[in-house]
C-alpha cells in the first residue's frame, strides 16, 4: 500500500494555540463530521485534543465536543490503551515521521469495540520548525464475508469463510490466492482495494477476532485459545494480541469488553 503524503504545513494552525483560520478550520471539521466510519482528531504538543469529529465524540460516550477538548487520552481511555496512544503521538512528534496504516483494535469508553486502520501525522510550525501537534485519522475496517458477497465479490467472501474455518491452522497468503483462483499479486490487490489492509493483516485480524470472541464469551484457557486461533503457544498469542490491541489477553478478559 503506498504511503500517504504528509499533510501541508498550514494544517499546523489547527493544533496551534493562536487564532484559528475559520476559512480552513470550520469546513475541515464539518467535512470529517460527515464521515461516520472515520475518527478524526488533532492534538497539541502536550497531547491534548484540540479538534475532534462527531464520530470520536459519540464513541467516547459524549454528546458534545467540549467534553473531549483539552483532555488527554489518559483521561478518556483505559490506561494501557491511553499509554499506547500517547507514546505513538510522542514518537510522531519527536521523529517528524508519520505513523501509517497501523491496524489496531480500539476500545472506546462507550463500550464500542472496533478494528481501525490508523494514520498519524506530525504538524510542524512553519516559522520555527517545532512540533505543533499531531493530526490523526482512524478508519473502520469491516471484513464481514456476507457484506463482501453482497457487494459482488463472492470469491473474496469464500476466502474469508475459508480462513474462519481453518483458524487452528491458518492458510498462507499464497494458499488463499490459489483458493480464490487468483495470482498472489491480483489477490493482494483485491484485498487492499476493498479493505485497505494487506492480506497478512486481514488473516491476523480474522484470527484475533475469534480470540476476542473466545476471551469474552467463554472460560477457555489462554493456551486453548492460542491453539484454536493458530498460534504456536500462549506466549506468541499474547505478543500478537498485545501488539494489536494494547492489552494482554488476560487483561482484556478481565474487562469483558464485548461491545460491537
Amino acid at each position: 500500500m503506498p504511503a500517504s503524503p504528509t499533510p501541508p504545513n498550514f494544517l499546523a494552525n489547527l493544533a496551534g494555540l493562536g487564532a484559528l483560520d475559520e476559512a480552513v478550520a470550520l469546513p475541515l471539521e464539518r467535512l470529517f463530521d460527515d464521515l461516520p466510519n472515520l475518527v478524526f482528531f488533532i492534538k497539541d504538543p502536550q497531547g491534548r485534543y484540540r479538534c475532534v469529529n462527531r464520530t470520536l465524540v459519540e464513541r467516547c460516550g459524549f454528546d458534545q465536543k467540549a467534553a473531549l477538548l483539552g483532555r488527554r487520552p489518559g483521561e478518556l481511555f483505559p490506561s494501557a490503551l491511553a499509554s499506547r496512544y500517547e507514546k505513538q503521538d510522542e514518537r510522531v512528534m519527536q521523529t517528524g515521521k508519520p505513523l501509517l496504516d497501523q491496524l489496531e483494535l480500539h476500545l472506546y469508553p462507550s463500550g464500542r469495540r472496533g478494528w481501525c486502520l490508523t494514520n498519524k501525522y506530525p504538524l510542524i510550525t512553519p516559522k520555527t520548525g517545532q512540533p505543533a501537534g499531531v493530526m490523526g485519522v482512524s478508519r473502520d475496517v469491516e471484513t464481514h464475508a456476507k457484506g463482501e458477497a453482497a457487494r459482488g465479490f463472492p470469491e473474496l467472501a469464500a476466502v474469508l469463510d475459508h480462513v474462519q474455518a481453518h483458524l487452528a491452522n491458518p492458510p498462507s497468503v499464497e494458499d488463499l490466492a490459489e483458493f480464490s483462483g487468483l495470482t498472489a499479486h491480483h489477490f493482494g490487490q483485491l484485498v487492499e482495494r476493498l479493505f485497505h489492509i494487506t492480506p497478512r493483516q486481514l488473516i491476523m485480524k480474522i484470527r484475533l477476532d475469534e480470540a476476542l470472541h473466545l476471551l469474552a464469551q467463554t472460560d477457555d484457557s489462554l493456551t486453548d485459545i492460542a491453539v484454536a486461533t493458530g498460534f504456536c503457544d500462549q506466549s506468541a498469542f499474547t505478543r500478537h494480541f498485545r501488539r494489536m490491541t494494547g492489552l494482554p489477553p488476560g487483561a482484556f478478559r478481565a474487562k469483558r469488553v464485548v461491545g460491537g
